[in-house]
């Protein structure tokens, strides 16, 4: 049953309660949702910790911001990063009992509206003795003082050597004959059920991104979803952000305006076919951030988001649109490494993450997002080298910075890096002044 904030801040704990909320504590931060969020095991280490020093009561959002995340008390950017993160560890607290904490002697639990967590103790806590029990061949509990330095330790290993990672996308369904809106279709028509399949297959072929020859053999596929069925939005959604990406990245002004507006009339036809298709709204969004059409581009973002909050394709669409808008809040929640995300082939969100966390001004979540998606087996590219060096250079770490930089140059000479940040990132922006401050700083 849910507490008043009151209640919840006043809680008094005896030396049996304290232990076996600590031995809770160390149970959730070894758990597998909480392996790769160094940031929100800081954030529950802290407020678990002064709720049992007795300053529950103490605990606000600007606590958090300057305490976890060294974050200066200047407007309200510091606040709504940890009413992001809040939300983050709720999900993952979820998670945790939901799956292997589901017999868990004690829940912590963190209520919507605040940051002081209560505790459900499921069964009662065993006494704290003065000595340790007689030598038994059963074996210690984890609430005994040795496990848990034990378990601190492991914890402190855990979070040095593991980096940012995210759900594994839910596999497809086991029989796609299963799939309604696909016997829908091959009722319909046998080509139209090929052109969906089509489309499906080249929808994960977005990332990388950077891959120009794999985005022209995605638009392919898409062209010829059309082919097949003109009157399905699959197709045109799909050609819509892929020329985008192809349009954003062509060195020739004019030729890239062309593709640019032949991406626009795409995700027109798209959502003149189904208005209610998350995919072209979210494609639409995407062309239009390109076009700097921000405010557009965003309310079709939160459309795209709205119908679809789980489609892993669509919140890369919604992301990405935000980084282009220069809203970096907006793409942390579409790349939000603790949300579900449905669908198959490969996810940008890891890389979307650590972007926005670079543009929030988060440089040790950039560095920890972009290693993390390395390790998890997406491609290291010429833009996450340098913006890894960025977020180094933000933190003062000139040489390891400027060491990713000669990387850079060495692995990718030809890298167009001005062309590239002057492409994703807004005029005058901070992150454009700090990208292209390394630049000129590196000689590159």
């Amino acid at each position: 049953m849910k507490q008043d904030p009151k209640s919840v801040a006043e809680q008094i704990f005896s030396p049996d309660h304290k232990a076996a909320i600590q031995d809770a504590l160390q149970r959730v931060l070894a758990s597998a949702p909480f392996a790769g969020s160094p940031r929100l095991k800081a954030f529950l280490s802290y407020v678990v910790g002064e709720t049992l020093e007795g300053r529950g009561d103490d605990i606000r959002g600007k606590s958090v911001a300057v305490d976890v995340y060294s974050r200066k008390l200047e407007g309200d950017a510091g606040l709504n990063l940890v009413r992001v993160e809040a939300r983050r560890l709720r999900r993952l607290l979820t998670e945790h009992y939901e799956a292997d904490g589901k017999d868990d002697p004690v829940m912590i639990v963190i209520d919507p509206g605040g940051y002081c967590p209560r505790f459900d103790f499921r069964v009662a806590p065993e006494p704290v003795r003065d000595q340790p029990p007689a030598p038994s061949k059963q074996p210690l509990r984890l609430t005994t003082p040795t496990m848990l330095i034990a378990a601190g330790g492991l914890v402190a290993l855990i979070a040095g050597s593991v980096f940012l990672l995210q759900p594994k996308p839910a596999p497809p369904p086991a029989s796609l004959q299963h799939d309604p809106a696909r016997v829908a279709l091959r009722e319909h028509s046998v080509l139209s059920l090929q052109a969906k399949n089509i489309a499906d297959q080249a929808r994960g072929m977005l990332f990388p991104i950077f891959d120009l020859k794999r985005q022209e053999l995605a638009l392919g596929m898409f062209q010829h979803a059309i082919d097949l069925d003109e009157s399905l939005p699959d197709g045109h959604a799909g050609a819509a952000q892929t020329m985008t990406v192809i349009g954003m990245f062509t060195p020739d002004h004019e030729l890239a305006r062309e593709r640019l507006q032949n991406a626009l009339a795409s995700a027109n036809r798209a959502l003149e076919i189904a208005p209610a298709d998350p995919w072209a709204h979210g494609a639409m969004a995407f062309v239009l951030a390109a076009l700097e059409d921000h405010e557009t581009a965003i309310t079709h973002a939160q459309i795209a988001w709205d119908l679809s909050p789980q489609d892993g394709h669509v919140l890369d669409l919604v992301g990405m649109a935000a980084i282009l808008a220069n809203e970096p809040m907006l793409a942390a929640q579409a790349s939000d490494p603790a949300s579900l995300r449905e669908g198959s082939g490969r996810f940008g969100s890891r890389n979307i993450w650590a972007v926005s966390q670079l543009m929030l001004g988060n440089y040790l979540e950039t560095v920890e997002a972009f290693k993390g998606a390395a390790a998890a087996g997406a491609p290291v590219s010429a833009p996450s080298l340098l913006f890894q060096a960025v977020a180094l250079d933000q933190m003062s770490e000139t040489e390891q910075a400027h060491t990713l930089m000669s990387e850079l140059k060495k692995t990718w000479p030809s890298f167009p890096a001005a062309f590239i940040v002057d492409a994703m990132f807004a005029d005058d922006s901070e992150i454009e002044q700090a990208v292209m401050s390394l630049l000129r700083n590196t000689d590159f």
